[in-house]
């Protein structure tokens, strides 16, 4: 006698065929939602391998990249790129190599001759193709290219603001590094409240402990010298402050005026950078020192006693290298900034910044954002250098109806003097 099937068997039988349905269109559903996975061109298993990859320096003289790798064809060509983060294009470098399936290779760059910039972070990746026709790209690597000639204390605030201060060990202690890091901090805070320059990238503060190992290190890497750089691509400050007596007094002057430049470069967004004046971007960075520089002062009072001040336009662009010149010249923008702010507010400085934002000229941004002309800006930026008479200045401090009494004084000696002449005049006609 044969046997049927048990009921609650084929209950279950049914169940599960039910549900697995479900759950196949349930899946099917689900992967409409799902981003599409990335299709690799390149065949699963092309037949190369990477062993190794390595990279070294020596700071401001060559650079090695080392790569080991194996395939089942003769490797036959290779390629280098490199980049620097603050670069748009990658350096392609060719390798020529002998064709063999186990390859070690070394490749070394000279940094007198290709440059790259102190403190960036540099990534380079290979490029490797074998007989057969297969090719492999590595992942990109990346390292931080230091000035290994010294050793590097590092100190970085902890409220959040991204700043880190970096200083030569040996240059001073962690009283040194603290100085600065809260004249950074505190300077950031003071200048973006005027400037409202995004504040979401780090900013690295590099502190070399004289000039002349400054000097060094940018004439090394091929930059022009100056006293401090700041490097707004990178979010870097590299500055000089020598651990001595009123080391202070130099980080308040050196340290506020580069973090302007960065802070300007966010604003107006790297591809409008270069619309902004100079007037503008170092007269920012000048007013915004908090050690006030005297000589200054004494250079634009030179030159308007002997009429020798600098036209507005001659600093719409870079400043002259010769030093006397671009001393005023940098004495001049610091002036003009100050006489924009109290005459048009920290308004008028964004509404400048807001029109070389988008592209205008030097002339045109004034225009545009003051409603005034370049040359009638500077002329009334001149008037305010004219020294007063004593007593127009006397009576500017005082109180307003004061000052309306005492010319009422004025005006009524005069009319009284006539009254008195008239009074005369009446009684020699009586008699």
């Amino acid at each position: 006698m044969k046997r049927g099937i048990d009921p609650s068997l084929g209950t279950l039988i049914y169940r599960l065929w039910v549900g697995s349905l479900a759950l196949i269109w349930l899946l099917g559903i689900l992967s409409l939602f799902l981003p599409p996975q990335p299709v690799s061109s390149a065949p699963l298993s092309n037949g190369i391998t990477v062993e190794e990859i390595s990279s070294s320096y020596t700071f401001a003289q060559q650079l090695s990249f080392s790569l080991h790798a194996t395939a089942n064809a003769d490797i036959v060509r290779v390629y280098l790129f490199l980049r620097a983060t603050s670069d748009a294009q990658a350096l392609p470098v060719p390798v020529e190599v002998e064709p063999t399936t186990d390859l070690s290779v070394t490749h070394t760059l000279d940094l007198r001759r290709t440059p790259l910039q102190p403190f960036a972070t540099a990534i380079y990746w290979w490029h490797i193709l074998d007989a057969d026709g297969n090719s492999l790209t590595t992942e990109a690597q990346q390292f931080k290219y230091m000035d290994d000639r010294f050793q590097w204390q590092v100190l970085s605030d902890d409220t959040g603001a991204g700043t880190t201060v970096h200083w030569i060990d040996g240059q001073g202690d962690i009283v040194f590094g603290q100085a600065a890091l809260d004249i950074a901090v505190s300077s950031l805070k003071e200048i973006n409240a005027e400037l409202r320059a995004p504040t979401d990238q780090p900013i690295d503060i590099y502190i070399y402990d004289g000039q002349p190992n400054l000097r060094a290190a940018m004439v090394l890497t091929g930059r022009e010298w100056v006293g401090g750089q700041a490097h707004p691509e990178l979010g870097i400050v590299v500055i000089a402050v020598p651990f001595e007596d009123g080391y202070t007094t130099r980080m308040k002057r050196d340290i506020p005026h580069e973090i302007t430049h960065l802070l300007v470069y966010r604003t107006v967004t790297p591809e409008s950078y270069v619309y902004v004046p100079e007037w503008l971007d170092e007269g920012l960075a000048t007013a915004n020192e908090r050690s006030p520089r005297a000589e200054f002062a004494a250079a634009i009072e030179a030159a308007r006693a002997q009429d020798q001040l600098l036209p507005l336009e001659n600093l719409c662009v870079p400043f002259s290298p010769d030093p006397t010149v671009a001393m005023l010249s940098y004495a001049q923008s610091s002036s003009l900034i100050k006489f924009i702010r109290k005459e048009y507010g920290a308004s008028g400085i964004r509404d400048l910044l807001a029109a070389y934002r988008d592209g205008a000229s030097c002339a045109a941004g004034v225009r545009e954002a003051l409603d005034i002309t370049l040359p009638r800006l500077e002329n009334a930026w001149r008037a305010s250098l004219e020294p007063q008479a004593p007593w127009l200045a006397t009576l500017r401090q005082i109180d307003v109806w004061v000052g309306l009494w005492v010319l009422s004084l004025l005006l009524a000696v005069p009319m009284l003097g006539q009254l008195r002449g008239r009074s005369a005049a009446q009684k020699t006609s009586r008699r």
